[in-house]
Protein backbone atom coordinates (compact mmCIF):
# COMPACT_ATOMS: atom_id res chain seq x y z
CA UNK A 1 0.00 0.00 0.00
CA UNK A 2 1.21 3.55 -1.24
CA UNK A 3 2.68 5.43 2.14
CA UNK A 4 2.52 9.31 1.00
CA UNK A 5 3.95 12.62 2.17
CA UNK A 6 0.80 14.68 1.99
CA UNK A 7 -0.21 16.41 5.02
CA UNK A 8 -3.01 15.56 7.32
CA UNK A 9 -4.70 17.52 9.70
CA UNK A 10 -7.38 15.62 12.34
CA UNK A 11 -9.09 18.30 14.35
CA UNK A 12 -10.31 16.33 17.88
CA UNK A 13 -8.46 14.95 20.51
CA UNK A 14 -11.62 12.57 21.74
CA UNK A 15 -11.68 8.69 21.37
CA UNK A 16 -12.75 8.79 17.27
CA UNK A 17 -10.40 11.79 16.33
CA UNK A 18 -7.69 9.77 17.80
CA UNK A 19 -8.34 6.67 16.02
CA UNK A 20 -8.82 8.41 12.41
CA UNK A 21 -5.31 9.82 13.17
CA UNK A 22 -3.83 6.52 13.87
CA UNK A 23 -5.67 5.08 11.03
CA UNK A 24 -4.11 7.68 9.02
CA UNK A 25 -0.79 8.13 10.01
CA UNK A 26 -0.72 4.27 9.46
CA UNK A 27 -0.80 5.30 5.28
CA UNK A 28 0.79 8.91 5.79
CA UNK A 29 3.60 9.96 7.08
CA UNK A 30 2.52 13.89 8.11
CA UNK A 31 -0.54 13.69 10.45
CA UNK A 32 -1.13 15.93 12.67
CA UNK A 33 -4.14 15.97 15.69
CA UNK A 34 -4.81 19.08 17.21
CA UNK A 35 -5.38 18.64 20.93
CA UNK A 36 -6.71 21.13 23.49
CA UNK A 37 -5.62 19.27 26.49
CA UNK A 38 -1.73 19.58 27.75
CA UNK A 39 -1.28 15.60 29.23
CA UNK A 40 -2.97 14.72 25.64
CA UNK A 41 -1.03 16.19 23.86
CA UNK A 42 2.49 14.63 26.06
CA UNK A 43 0.68 11.27 25.92
CA UNK A 44 0.52 10.93 22.17
CA UNK A 45 3.61 12.55 21.45
CA UNK A 46 5.85 10.73 24.36
CA UNK A 47 3.63 7.76 24.97
CA UNK A 48 1.72 6.92 22.12
CA UNK A 49 -1.49 6.65 23.28
CA UNK A 50 -3.88 8.73 24.77
CA UNK A 51 -5.00 7.70 28.07
CA UNK A 52 -7.91 10.13 28.48
CA UNK A 53 -9.79 8.63 25.78
CA UNK A 54 -8.30 5.59 24.86
CA UNK A 55 -6.52 4.04 27.73
CA UNK A 56 -3.89 0.89 27.17
CA UNK A 57 -4.30 1.05 23.50
CA UNK A 58 -0.90 1.76 21.34
CA UNK A 59 -0.99 4.14 18.94
CA UNK A 60 0.84 4.57 15.74
CA UNK A 61 4.04 6.87 16.16
CA UNK A 62 3.74 8.77 13.17
CA UNK A 63 1.10 10.98 14.75
CA UNK A 64 1.77 14.65 15.60
CA UNK A 65 -0.02 16.24 18.39
CA UNK A 66 -0.22 20.00 18.86
CA UNK A 67 -2.43 22.40 20.88
CA UNK A 68 -1.24 24.93 18.22
CA UNK A 69 -4.31 25.18 15.52
CA UNK A 70 -2.33 27.08 13.24
CA UNK A 71 0.85 24.72 13.15
CA UNK A 72 -1.47 21.48 12.44
CA UNK A 73 -3.84 23.09 9.44
CA UNK A 74 -0.65 24.97 7.77
CA UNK A 75 -0.35 23.02 4.54
CA UNK A 76 -2.57 20.20 4.93
CA UNK A 77 -4.87 19.16 2.21
CA UNK A 78 -7.09 17.04 3.96
CA UNK A 79 -8.31 18.48 7.44
CA UNK A 80 -10.56 16.05 9.30
CA UNK A 81 -12.75 17.96 11.53
CA UNK A 82 -13.87 15.59 14.87
CA UNK A 83 -14.73 18.55 17.06
CA UNK A 84 -18.16 17.91 18.67
CA UNK A 85 -20.66 18.91 16.53
CA UNK A 86 -22.07 21.59 19.50
CA UNK A 87 -18.59 22.96 19.66
CA UNK A 88 -17.93 23.45 16.29
CA UNK A 89 -19.24 27.01 15.88
CA UNK A 90 -17.46 28.30 18.65
CA UNK A 91 -14.29 26.10 18.36
CA UNK A 92 -13.68 26.73 14.77
CA UNK A 93 -14.38 31.16 15.45
CA UNK A 94 -12.14 31.01 18.03
CA UNK A 95 -9.32 28.73 16.42
CA UNK A 96 -9.89 31.36 13.48
CA UNK A 97 -11.59 29.83 10.15
CA UNK A 98 -9.24 32.01 8.14
CA UNK A 99 -6.63 29.05 9.20
CA UNK A 100 -8.42 26.67 6.69
CA UNK A 101 -6.19 26.29 4.10
CA UNK A 102 -8.39 27.20 0.91
CA UNK A 103 -7.99 24.73 -1.25
CA UNK A 104 -7.82 21.81 1.55
CA UNK A 105 -10.71 18.70 1.71
CA UNK A 106 -12.63 18.78 4.46
CA UNK A 107 -13.91 15.58 5.82
CA UNK A 108 -16.20 16.01 8.83
CA UNK A 109 -16.30 12.47 11.29
CA UNK A 110 -18.37 14.33 14.00
CA UNK A 111 -22.32 13.41 14.13
CA UNK A 112 -25.13 15.54 15.32
CA UNK A 113 -27.30 18.57 14.79
CA UNK A 114 -26.54 22.31 16.29
CA UNK A 115 -29.45 23.46 18.73
CA UNK A 116 -29.91 26.46 18.35
CA UNK A 117 -29.62 26.61 14.55
CA UNK A 118 -30.92 23.02 13.69
CA UNK A 119 -28.38 22.79 11.27
CA UNK A 120 -25.90 19.76 10.40
CA UNK A 121 -22.82 19.91 10.25
CA UNK A 122 -22.19 20.88 6.27
CA UNK A 123 -24.84 23.66 6.96
CA UNK A 124 -22.76 24.94 10.09
CA UNK A 125 -19.36 24.87 7.64
CA UNK A 126 -21.41 26.75 4.76
CA UNK A 127 -22.15 29.47 7.48
CA UNK A 128 -18.58 29.56 9.20
CA UNK A 129 -16.07 29.17 5.69
CA UNK A 130 -15.94 30.89 2.36
CA UNK A 131 -18.20 29.43 -0.59
CA UNK A 132 -15.32 27.12 -1.68
CA UNK A 133 -16.47 24.64 1.36
CA UNK A 134 -19.22 23.06 -0.30
CA UNK A 135 -17.38 22.08 -2.79
CA UNK A 136 -14.33 20.29 -0.96
CA UNK A 137 -16.72 19.37 2.09
CA UNK A 138 -17.34 15.30 2.76
CA UNK A 139 -18.99 13.45 5.55
CA UNK A 140 -17.86 10.00 7.04
CA UNK A 141 -20.11 8.02 8.68
CA UNK A 142 -21.26 4.66 9.94
CA UNK A 143 -20.80 1.76 12.60
CA UNK A 144 -16.75 2.26 13.90
CA UNK A 145 -15.88 1.86 17.67
CA UNK A 146 -12.95 3.60 17.96
CA UNK A 147 -11.14 1.34 20.18
CA UNK A 148 -12.15 -1.08 17.72
CA UNK A 149 -10.86 0.94 15.15
CA UNK A 150 -7.43 1.03 16.76
CA UNK A 151 -6.97 -1.94 17.09
CA UNK A 152 -7.41 -2.91 13.60
CA UNK A 153 -10.78 -4.75 13.34
CA UNK A 154 -12.76 -4.88 10.52
CA UNK A 155 -14.65 -1.86 9.61
CA UNK A 156 -16.34 -0.40 6.73
CA UNK A 157 -17.53 3.49 6.45
CA UNK A 158 -19.31 5.13 4.07
CA UNK A 159 -18.16 8.52 2.76
CA UNK A 160 -20.85 11.34 1.27
CA UNK A 161 -19.14 13.63 -0.53
CA UNK A 162 -20.12 16.41 -3.06
CA UNK A 163 -18.89 14.78 -6.05
CA UNK A 164 -17.57 11.45 -7.29
CA UNK A 165 -13.96 12.32 -7.90
CA UNK A 166 -13.68 13.47 -4.84
CA UNK A 167 -15.25 10.55 -3.21
CA UNK A 168 -12.92 8.37 -5.07
CA UNK A 169 -9.30 10.23 -3.77
CA UNK A 170 -10.76 10.85 -0.34
CA UNK A 171 -11.30 7.12 0.46
CA UNK A 172 -8.26 6.31 -1.29
CA UNK A 173 -6.31 8.56 1.07
CA UNK A 174 -8.32 6.50 3.79
CA UNK A 175 -8.66 2.82 3.11
CA UNK A 176 -6.86 0.65 4.33
CA UNK A 177 -7.42 -3.34 4.60
CA UNK A 178 -9.20 -3.33 7.43
CA UNK A 179 -10.83 -0.21 7.62
CA UNK A 180 -13.35 0.05 4.24
CA UNK A 181 -14.66 3.22 2.74
CA UNK A 182 -17.86 3.23 0.56
CA UNK A 183 -18.70 6.25 -1.39
CA UNK A 184 -22.12 7.97 -1.89
CA UNK A 185 -23.03 11.36 -3.13
CA UNK A 186 -26.11 11.41 -0.53
CA UNK A 187 -24.93 14.29 2.89
CA UNK A 188 -28.26 14.84 3.70
CA UNK A 189 -28.80 11.34 4.18
CA UNK A 190 -25.23 10.51 5.85
CA UNK A 191 -25.82 13.03 8.28
CA UNK A 192 -29.17 12.52 9.32
CA UNK A 193 -28.65 8.48 9.75
CA UNK A 194 -25.17 9.62 11.49
CA UNK A 195 -27.65 11.84 13.92
CA UNK A 196 -30.94 10.37 14.51
CA UNK A 197 -29.39 6.76 15.05
CA UNK A 198 -27.92 8.64 18.49
CA UNK A 199 -31.26 9.71 20.10
CA UNK A 200 -33.08 5.83 18.95
CA UNK A 201 -29.57 4.28 21.27
CA UNK A 202 -30.66 6.11 24.31
CA UNK A 203 -34.15 4.32 23.86
CA UNK A 204 -32.85 1.38 23.43
CA UNK A 205 -30.55 1.54 26.18
CA UNK A 206 -33.59 2.49 28.12
CA UNK A 207 -35.90 -0.35 27.35
CA UNK A 208 -32.56 -2.56 28.15
CA UNK A 209 -32.35 -0.82 31.19
CA UNK A 210 -35.87 -1.32 32.28
CA UNK A 211 -35.76 -4.65 31.58
CA UNK A 212 -37.87 -4.97 28.97
CA UNK A 213 -36.34 -7.63 26.64
CA UNK A 214 -34.95 -8.31 23.40
CA UNK A 215 -38.00 -7.97 21.72
CA UNK A 216 -38.69 -4.57 22.84
CA UNK A 217 -35.33 -3.59 22.01
CA UNK A 218 -35.93 -5.38 18.37
CA UNK A 219 -39.13 -3.06 17.83
CA UNK A 220 -37.31 0.17 19.27
CA UNK A 221 -34.71 -0.56 16.65
CA UNK A 222 -36.61 -1.20 13.86
CA UNK A 223 -39.77 1.68 14.30
CA UNK A 224 -36.44 3.70 15.13
CA UNK A 225 -35.12 3.45 11.60
CA UNK A 226 -38.53 3.98 10.23
CA UNK A 227 -38.84 7.24 11.74
CA UNK A 228 -34.96 8.14 10.73
CA UNK A 229 -36.16 7.63 7.10
CA UNK A 230 -39.51 9.72 7.36
CA UNK A 231 -37.83 12.16 8.42
CA UNK A 232 -34.94 12.62 6.01
CA UNK A 233 -37.09 11.99 3.04
CA UNK A 234 -38.73 14.80 3.85
CA UNK A 235 -35.60 16.88 4.52
CA UNK A 236 -34.26 15.77 0.61
CA UNK A 237 -32.10 12.70 1.81
CA UNK A 238 -32.38 9.14 -0.29
CA UNK A 239 -34.82 6.45 2.00
CA UNK A 240 -32.24 3.48 0.76
CA UNK A 241 -29.24 5.40 2.70
CA UNK A 242 -31.20 4.87 5.92
CA UNK A 243 -30.82 0.95 5.20
CA UNK A 244 -27.20 1.27 4.75
CA UNK A 245 -23.95 2.24 6.43
CA UNK A 246 -24.71 5.30 7.88
CA UNK A 247 -28.29 4.53 8.38
CA UNK A 248 -29.21 0.37 9.60
CA UNK A 249 -25.17 -0.20 10.42
CA UNK A 250 -24.61 2.86 12.87
CA UNK A 251 -28.16 2.17 14.27
CA UNK A 252 -27.75 -1.30 15.42
CA UNK A 253 -24.08 -0.94 16.46
CA UNK A 254 -25.16 1.95 18.86
CA UNK A 255 -28.31 0.30 19.94
CA UNK A 256 -26.66 -2.75 20.94
CA UNK A 257 -23.25 -2.37 20.99
CA UNK A 258 -21.49 -2.48 24.90
CA UNK A 259 -19.01 0.83 23.68
CA UNK A 260 -22.06 2.96 22.91
CA UNK A 261 -22.29 6.06 25.18
CA UNK A 262 -25.57 7.03 23.74
CA UNK A 263 -26.66 3.38 24.81
CA UNK A 264 -24.74 3.81 28.08
CA UNK A 265 -26.94 6.80 28.58
CA UNK A 266 -30.32 5.03 27.92
CA UNK A 267 -29.44 1.95 30.21
CA UNK A 268 -28.86 4.44 33.15
CA UNK A 269 -31.95 6.35 32.66
CA UNK A 270 -34.03 3.66 32.42
CA UNK A 271 -32.19 2.02 35.70
CA UNK A 272 -33.56 5.72 37.32
CA UNK A 273 -30.81 7.54 37.12
CA UNK A 274 -30.67 11.08 36.59
CA UNK A 275 -29.65 13.24 33.33
CA UNK A 276 -27.34 15.26 35.24
CA UNK A 277 -25.58 12.71 37.28
CA UNK A 278 -24.63 10.62 33.95
CA UNK A 279 -23.46 13.68 31.91
CA UNK A 280 -21.16 14.75 35.11
CA UNK A 281 -19.49 11.41 35.05
CA UNK A 282 -18.46 11.06 31.57
CA UNK A 283 -15.34 12.29 29.84
CA UNK A 284 -16.61 11.78 26.25
CA UNK A 285 -19.65 13.37 24.68
CA UNK A 286 -22.98 11.58 24.02
CA UNK A 287 -24.22 13.33 21.01
CA UNK A 288 -27.78 11.47 21.25
CA UNK A 289 -28.65 13.97 24.55
CA UNK A 290 -28.41 17.28 22.44
CA UNK A 291 -29.45 15.68 19.20
CA UNK A 292 -32.96 14.69 20.92
CA UNK A 293 -33.84 18.43 21.41
CA UNK A 294 -32.57 18.82 17.39
CA UNK A 295 -34.28 15.95 16.34
CA UNK A 296 -37.64 16.78 18.18
CA UNK A 297 -37.50 20.27 16.79
CA UNK A 298 -37.03 19.17 13.15
CA UNK A 299 -39.69 16.60 13.20
CA UNK A 300 -42.00 19.30 14.28
CA UNK A 301 -40.42 22.00 11.90
CA UNK A 302 -40.85 19.46 8.79
CA UNK A 303 -44.29 17.95 10.19
CA UNK A 304 -42.87 14.44 10.74
CA UNK A 305 -44.16 11.87 13.09
CA UNK A 306 -41.03 10.73 15.10
CA UNK A 307 -42.69 8.62 18.55
CA UNK A 308 -39.50 7.29 19.58
CA UNK A 309 -38.11 10.89 19.42
CA UNK A 310 -40.52 12.29 20.78
CA UNK A 311 -40.58 9.52 23.66
CA UNK A 312 -36.68 10.26 24.38
CA UNK A 313 -37.11 14.61 24.13
CA UNK A 314 -40.14 14.07 27.09
CA UNK A 315 -37.67 11.68 29.27
CA UNK A 316 -34.26 13.90 29.31
CA UNK A 317 -36.08 17.73 28.71
CA UNK A 318 -39.69 17.09 30.87
CA UNK A 319 -38.36 14.96 32.91
CA UNK A 320 -41.25 11.90 32.28
CA UNK A 321 -40.55 8.69 33.96
CA UNK A 322 -39.03 6.08 31.21
CA UNK A 323 -42.10 4.00 31.73
CA UNK A 324 -44.01 6.71 30.82
CA UNK A 325 -42.55 7.74 27.92
CA UNK A 326 -42.79 4.03 26.79
CA UNK A 327 -46.43 3.74 27.88
CA UNK A 328 -46.79 6.77 25.29
CA UNK A 329 -45.80 4.84 22.39
CA UNK A 330 -47.39 1.61 23.10
CA UNK A 331 -50.59 3.49 23.50
CA UNK A 332 -50.64 4.95 20.13
CA UNK A 333 -53.76 3.96 17.39
CA UNK A 334 -52.47 0.86 15.33
CA UNK A 335 -50.99 1.73 12.04
CA UNK A 336 -49.22 -0.12 8.94
CA UNK A 337 -46.11 -1.66 9.26
CA UNK A 338 -43.00 0.05 7.26
CA UNK A 339 -41.78 3.44 6.49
Amino acid sequence: MVTSARKIAVMGSGAWGTALAHVLASRHTAVYQWVREADVEEAINEGHENPRFLPGIPLSPGIVASRDPERVLAGASLVVNVIPTQYIRPTWTEIGVELLPHDAIVVNASKGIEQESLYLVSQIFDDLFPAWISSRFCVLSGPSFADEVVRGLPTSVALATPRESIGREVAELMHLPHFRVYTTLDLMGVQLGGALKNVIAIAAGATDGMGLGHNTRAAVITRGLAEMARLGARMGAHTQTFFGLSGLGDLVLTTTGELSRNRAVGLRIGAGESLQDILGSMESVAEGVPTAKSAHMLAQRHQVDMPITQAVYDGLYLSQKPQEALWSILSRSLKADGV
